[in-house]
């Protein structure tokens, strides 16, 4: 069973030729840098990348954006080889904070890479309320790329400030 995100449907991007597989299970990076590890999942993967592209442009920071494409399985490899090297994970869902599978993510970089951590695993989701049908009201409560940005800024910032 395959689930799509309906905001992801009106995306276009280049399709490559002839047969194309992509193994399952398998997380993508899509940039790499050495100041934060932001982990994303579907409609959040788009933001998450505009947000690193910000954060360097404006403000210097280079973060590392990996796509987890799927949660089960998990690619904890990929997912823990990034947050070790740059020692700062947020991780960036559309989902309320509690029992997220951003939860799970921090619980298992946690138990694995715990000494290789910098700071606080920062959970960037919606508040704990329903997710709203109408497009304006959910567009106010799932993280946008500005907030995305502000919150890595203060995740880095109580880092250099400690």
């Amino acid at each position: 069973m395959f689930f799509e995100h309906k905001s992801l449907l009106a995306n276009k991007g280049e399709v490559p030729e002839g047969e194309h597989v992509e193994p399952l299970g398998k997380a993508k990076v899509l940039r790499t840098g050495p100041d934060a590890t932001l982990i994303a999942l579907a409609a959040m993967v788009p933001r998450a990348l505009k947000a690193a592209e910000a954060l360097a442009a404006e403000h210097g920071i280079s973060a590392t954006v990996i796509d987890v494409r799927s949660l089960v399985p998990l690619d904890a490899q990929t997912l823990l080889a990034h947050s070790a090297r740059t020692g700062r994970v947020f991780t960036i869902e559309e989902n309320p904070r509690l029992c997220g599978w951003g939860a799970e993510i921090a619980s298992v970089v946690q138990e694995e890479i715990f000494g290789a951590l910098k700071g606080p695993i920062v959970r960037i989701t919606t508040p704990h309320v329903p997710l709203p049908a109408a497009d304006q009201l959910e567009d106010a409560v799932v993280p946008t790329v500005a907030r995305i940005v502000a919150e890595v800024r203060r995740g880095l910032d109580s880092r250099r400030a400690a």
